[in-house]
């Protein structure tokens, strides 16, 4: 079966290194890639040297020149079909199509891009021409279906990744300091404000404690503004992007994932394999993703977007419902509690209460999250909707 991926490839994240991950697990010469951004990002041309690139938008795929604007869904459309592809997969963006692709099946996968999407003529028309959806987790498939009523079928293949290098099996044990941890894109949205509020709070009442900001991102600058007036100082570093994510994962006691919203953490998935237990907010897609009580410790945000600019001086951009998979709708979205997070850092620094989360965080995603899974779950599902009538 042939497929024909359709991606922007402008920088890392999340749905670009699950598609890099399948991309290199297959050997049979059977995908092509259209990419929507001008160039290839550095670290992901990387993982992927000797794979074919298609530019939606240049004239001559080898030089930099574009289509004018008004005429790259014609271009778009053409070399789609051109391609000739039995499946042509759409990687968490809506592109500017002139028509449906006349030949194969137009398949989208939902990584957490439904719950931004305007309500508009472009969005719905493009959903109209799709032959079927595939969500990343079951809240990607309720926003999904709650926000546009999809008038096709929409399978849940559920996010995994390759088990990490680097692991220690040897059993996890607290620090000193003990040394907290979370890695992201340094955008207002992750909620990076909550955890040096919590670093402020948690020094307050005594504790010997780190925290590791790991990643780069527009707000970064914001970020360590923040912890100078919170006069944190040395017990916060901001670490920049890991090209080790192992070296991380090992050296940190805690993983923090304070997002606003968060479709299915992989980063979470991958503290886990670690034996890092996380403390993650109770929405969208993290409780698939981190079992509450068992390998972490699931919060219910409390603070609103105006509370917590009141508290930091950072506006959270994100003016979006988010998925509430307790009452199974979708609602205004809320911050953690810095408070709330200190008290679960509290918890674990009781050894045993941490010795029992971390032994069960690395069991967890090795049963339930096993990358052959996917693999063989996500393709088994294409061929699926690519045979139906």
């Amino acid at each position: 079966m042939k497929k024909l991926h359709i991606i922007n490839l402008g920088k890392m994240g999340g749905v670009e290194r699950l598609f890099l991950q399948y991309i290199n697990d297959t050997t049979d010469n059977s995908n092509e890639v259209i990419c929507i951004s001008s160039e290839v990002a550095k670290e992901i041309r990387q993982q992927m040297p000797n794979q074919a690139v298609t530019f939606a938008n240049r004239l001559i795929n080898s030089l930099s020149l574009r289509c004018p604007q008004f005429l790259r869904k014609y271009l778009l459309t053409r070399k789609i079909e051109r391609a000739n592809a039995d499946v042509i997969i759409v990687w968490d963006l809506i592109p500017g199509l002139a028509a449906k692709p006349k030949r194969g099946k137009l398949i989208y996968y939902d990584h957490g891009c439904s719950w931004r999407y305007p309500k508009n003529h472009k969005t719905l028309g493009f959903f109209a021409m799709l032959d079927g959806v595939i969500s990343a987790s079951h809240a990607s498939k309720r926003v999904m279906e709650l926000r546009f009523n999809l008038p096709c079928p929409n399978p849940v293949v559920i996010n995994r990744i390759k088990t990490p290098t680097g692991l220690n099996d040897t059993p996890k044990l607290l620090s000193q300091p003990v040394k907290i941890g979370t890695a992201s894109r340094l955008v207002s949205l992750k909620g990076i404000s909550v955890s040096l509020l919590m670093m402020q709070e948690l020094l307050r009442r005594g504790h010997h404690v780190s925290l590791e900001i790991a990643g780069k991102g527009l707000d970064r600058a914001a970020f360590e503004a923040l912890a100078e007036r919170l006069q944190l100082g040395d017990h916060v570093i901001f670490s920049g992007f890991q090209d080790n994510v192992a070296d991380f994962f090992n050296r940190i006691d805690i993983y923090m994932s304070t997002p606003i919203t968060e479709p299915f953490g992989l980063s979470c998935m991958e503290s886990l394999y670690f034996g890092v237990p996380v403390i993650f907010p109770l929405i969208d897609g993290q409780p698939e993703a981190v079992k509450d009580g068992y390998c972490g410790i699931g919060l219910t945000p409390s603070i609103t977007i105006e509370q917590h600019q009141h508290l930091t001086g950072i506006k959270v951009d994100f003016p979006h419902d988010v998925y509430d998979p307790l009452s199974d709708s979708l609602v205004k979205p809320k911050l953690l509690s810095h408070i709330d997070c200190a008290d679960a850092v509290e918890k674990l620094l009781v050894t045993d209460t941490y010795q029992f989360l971390s032994k069960n965080a690395r069991n967890y995603p090795m049963t339930h999250f096993n990358y052959a899974m996917f693999k063989t779950d996500f393709d088994q599902t294409l061929l699926s909707l690519a045979t139906q009538n």
